[in-house]
């Protein structure tokens, strides 16, 4: 399994919920524990997060913007 498999699985058994809003990623996007040490290389949505979704999560609605794609050069 690759580095960035296993992060993916780790964060996603730790915090996504099939019962609450969001796809796993939106949900590992905004995930608040900051202290984790996968925080800064968790995986994040390519998409926008619905203001509905933030608002459940009660996440800052400027902070969570979704990371751009690489662009080709």
């Amino acid at each position: 399994m690759s580095l960035r498999k296993a992060i993916n699985l780790k964060c996603k058994n730790c915090t996504y919920d099939n019962k609450a809003p969001g796809t796993w990623r939106q949900q590992v996007t905004l995930c608040g524990a900051r202290n984790c040490p996968l925080y800064d290389v968790r995986p994040k949505t390519t998409h926008p997060i619905p203001d509905s979704i933030k608002g459940y999560y009660r996440a800052d609605l400027d902070e969570y913007q979704p990371i751009e794609p690489a662009s080709e050069h």
